[in-house]
């Protein structure tokens, strides 16, 4: 014979039950998805950084990269360096070399800060065989990429 104890009983485990139902149906329904944004490329945040800037696109690329341990990027054309990095000391310059394939280095000159950046315009048909650009303070290289 049932009891009238036992009848509440089973009553307080299934308000129990459904209770803990609707709970964790509601932190499910609360629960937020999180997609990871794109981290944008090299070249999105170097034109991001020179002011809207758009590389021309049937003009090959590459992404330079920080090689010294630092934060800086940038990209070069087969006319161009486009670096993001740090302002220097005083008499410090930063450098733009292209290197071949022996390890030959021929130094294109003085990066200049202008644009958001750090920019050098050079003619890489006057050196063919080198396919190796380096970003150098002094003897330190701070970005490289090769095309």
């Amino acid at each position: 014979m049932v009891r009238g104890r036992d009848v509440f009983a089973v009553f307080v485990v299934i308000v129990i039950i459904i209770a803990a139902v609707l709970v964790i149906r509601g932190r499910m329904k609360t629960a937020k998805l999180t997609v990871p944004s794109a981290t944008p490329s090299i070249q999105q945040q170097i034109q991001n950084k020179f002011n809207g800037l758009t590389i021309p696109q049937g003009q090959p690329s590459i992404d330079l990269k920080d090689v010294s341990g630092g934060s800086g990027m940038g990209i070069a054309t087969r006319s161009e360096i486009l670096a993001d990095l740090p302002d220097l000391s005083r008499g410090q310059v930063y450098q733009g070399y292209l290197q071949n394939s022996s390890g030959k280095l021929v130094l294109l000159g003085d990066l200049k800060s202008e644009k958001g950046g750090w920019v050098l315009n050079y003619d890489s048909g006057k050196f063919p065989g080198y396919n190796k650009v380096i970003v150098a303070v002094g003897a330190k290289h701070i970005l490289e990429g090769s095309f």
